[in-house]
């Protein structure tokens, strides 16, 4: 692989239809940027030092996984990453939700699908850098709705490419 070859790290905890989601994803995004380099972490929250050995020029994780990783200032340890970063919120009263409150990296995207969610927390932590609605995501767990929601997840991440500068 080349020396400017993108690299992106998906961290997720799911299994079912939504790990086939993320999944599908890695394929679009590999079929849309051919030459990326592109690893899934499972079952774990990626550390701060895995993001950082890889090299990664874009993190994604979904639902807040990894934000209880704290500093030893108590800051976000996420907030050190020289990478930019798509924070997916796929479900609503998150358990890390809480760790919004503090000070976040201008390198943060946080998309939720939930539109009551998305409008809470927008005026509950009226910090956040980036925060927007994805609209279209299908709740039913079935192959279709994983395709769909891979397309969406798929152009959000184009989205923030585009916003950095890092993809046409």
């Amino acid at each position: 692989m080349g020396e400017n070859t993108l690299k992106i790290i998906m961290a997720h905890t799911f299994s079912g239809t939504r790990k086939k989601t993320v999944e599908l994803l890695k394929e679009r995004l590999q079929q849309q940027y051919g030459d990326a380099d592109i690893i899934i972490v499972e079952e774990k929250a990626a550390t701060r030092e895995d993001i950082k050995k890889a090299e990664a020029d874009l993190f994604v994780d979904f639902n807040l996984s990894g934000f209880e990783q704290g500093t030893l200032t108590g800051g976000i340890a996420y907030n050190l990453l020289d990478c930019k970063q798509v924070h997916l919120l796929l479900d609503a009263a998150l358990p890390n939700e809480k760790q919004l409150e503090k000070q976040l990296s201008i390198a943060m995207f946080f998309y939720c699908i939930d539109a009551q969610y998305c409008r809470y927390l927008s005026e509950r932590y009226p910090e956040i850098p980036c925060l927007k609605e994805a609209e279209g995501w299908k709740r039913t767990e079935t192959a279709d709705a994983a395709e769909h929601n891979a397309s969406l997840l798929c152009s959000i991440v184009e989205e923030v490419l585009r916003i950095c500068h890092m993809a046409a």
